[in-house]
């Protein structure tokens, strides 16, 4: 094995002795999926494997981002136009000013309040339409679950389909992604345990996703490292789609204050892992996960972990396990 392979496992090694993840999977493009400790320790043990499949939280993101990409390659959607334009029943009306795209790159002023967290359907949509922004758009970057649950509902009203269908046909069926699902799989050999809360291995973690009885745009998937990898090679790669639906996702669209945002992806320098260049995109998830894709470089790295310890701890541990696979 190459030594960036081992270097990576070394770090991966010391993340999970020194209590900070519980197990990991990872891979590179052009490279071995290595896994490494537990998938879960209850009711009964089990390693970590290849076919681990975790509930990749946040990261989920990139696939709402690539519907509404998709959708917008095929002019169904337009990323300029306000978002009211297809959620006419939001509070804002149809003189809002924040775009499709905005909501995307999380510049449309809205924060990270939750008042649609409810176990009633009625109750989270009436509180999720009616949620209203903090500041003007493009004002500043603040990350928003609300806004791709927003993106969500978008591109499901114009395709006709729930999300786990319409990226099922869109983007895991083109690409050969046979382990993904935003639906959840519910307990199985391959599924991983998570700790944040603790939740039974196959089901949501995000008390969101959990407490409404279908998919949404916030993320929350299901996914394996070897999947994941197929997703980003194929952005590496331009063959299975549209030109314009690589450059929507690659292009920074905000910049401002250290922060730099494309169409569903974080380009900013704090989190880049080093020796990668400004045209990188990557995305992480609060239970532990990490995407990064270098188009400069033809990298493309995905590391899978279960988190036990500090998320900000836990998140640059996921950034020095890619940065030994760039090696």
């Amino acid at each position: 094995m190459e030594r960036r392979f081992e270097n990576a496992k070394c770090e991966a090694l010391k993340q999970i002795e020194s209590g900070l993840i519980q197990g990991a999977v990872f891979t590179v493009n052009g490279g071995p999926v290595i896994p490494l400790g537990k998938q879960c320790v209850k009711p009964v043990e089990r390693a970590m494997t290849e076919n681990s499949r975790f509930d990749i939280a946040s990261v989920g993101k990139v696939f709402t981002a690539a519907c509404c990409a998709l959708l917008a390659a095929d002019g169904k959607l337009d990323p300029d136009a306000p978002f009211t334009e297809y959620l006419p029943e939001h509070a804002l009306g149809r003189q809002c000013d924040i775009t499709v795209r905005d909501l995307a790159m999380h510049t449309g002023g809205f924060d990270n309040s939750k008042p649609y967290d409810s176990d009633d359907v009625d109750v989270f949509h009436r509180e999720l339409f009616n949620k209203l922004p903090v500041r003007p758009r493009l004002e500043a970057f603040e990350y928003a679950c609300s806004n791709f649950i927003l993106l969500g509902k978008i591109a499901e009203r114009i395709s006709g389909m729930d999300l786990d269908a319409l990226a099922g046909k869109l983007v895991w069926g083109p690409l050969g992604m046979s382990r993904t699902q935003w639906i959840p799989p519910g307990e199985g050999p391959d599924e991983v345990e998570h700790w944040f809360p603790n939740r039974p291995p196959g089901q949501h973690n995000d008390s969101v996703c959990r407490n409404v009885p279908f998919p949404i745009g916030s993320g929350s998937c299901f996914s394996t490292a070897g999947d994941m990898l197929r997703f980003a090679c194929d952005i590496l790669e331009r063959r299975c789609f549209p030109r314009e639906y690589y450059e929507l996702m690659t292009t920074c669209g905000f910049e401002k204050n250290g922060a730099r945002r494309s169409f569903g992806w974080d380009m900013s320098a704090e989190h880049r892992p080093r020796n990668l260049s400004d045209r990188t995109i990557y995305h992480s998830g609060w239970t532990g996960q990490s995407i990064c894709i270098d188009p400069v470089q033809g990298f493309a790295a995905v590391v899978l972990t279960s988190r036990t310890g500090d998320w900000e701890k836990a998140y640059a541990g996921r950034i020095r396990i890619i940065e030994e696979l760039h090696g």
